[in-house]
């Protein structure tokens, strides 16, 4: 059966073969370019929601291990493992992890935890086309024996005996 078309005065005219042959060649080309702009798209997709698990990553990580320091008897050691395990878990290599302080004791006021991890290494794509900025993720929580320290000069300070708040009624 024979595809018709109207011609230059309204009457049918049959198309050649040849010119459906000539036709097949440019729809090959049209796909090439529409589908490589299609799965470019969601490859950078795709990466695009792979950058964003690994910072949510870090971040919960870094969290997480501030928590664990945080808690009374806690350790470095401590804090360093169980964010070793968590990146683990997710499925990330990390280039390096800071405690700050590296002694972890009874007058500490505050936990700090920086995750350093390199995008490229965790990334899908070839290397050459993510940027090789690490990404950083850092939580800085008190400790909870922050309650109860006592400052140094709180015996010479006359304002911690007296209350200042109403008598309740």
């Amino acid at each position: 059966m024979n595809r018709v078309r109207l011609g230059h005065h309204g009457r049918r005219a049959a198309i050649a073969p040849r010119a459906r042959r000539a036709r097949r060649g440019a729809y090959l080309i049209e796909f090439t370019v529409c589908a490589s702009v299609f799965f470019m798209t969601i490859f950078a997709c795709l990466e695009l929601a792979r950058f964003m698990y690994v910072r949510q990553a870090l971040d919960q990580t870094a969290y997480e291990a501030a928590r664990t320091g945080v808690i009374v008897g806690a350790s470095a050691a401590d804090v360093e493992a169980r964010a070793a395990s968590l990146l683990q878990a997710y499925g990330i290599s990390y280039m390096a992890l800071d405690v700050s302080p590296q002694t972890i004791d009874e007058t500490t006021r505050e936990i700090t935890v920086s995750v350093t991890c390199d995008f490229a290494a965790n990334s899908w794509v070839a290397l050459h086309f993510v940027s090789t900025t690490p990404l950083v993720s850092t939580v800085t929580l008190d400790h909870e024996n922050q309650a109860y320290l006592v400052p140094a000069d709180a015996a010479n300070d006359d304002d911690l005996d007296t209350n200042h708040e109403p008598n309740d009624v």
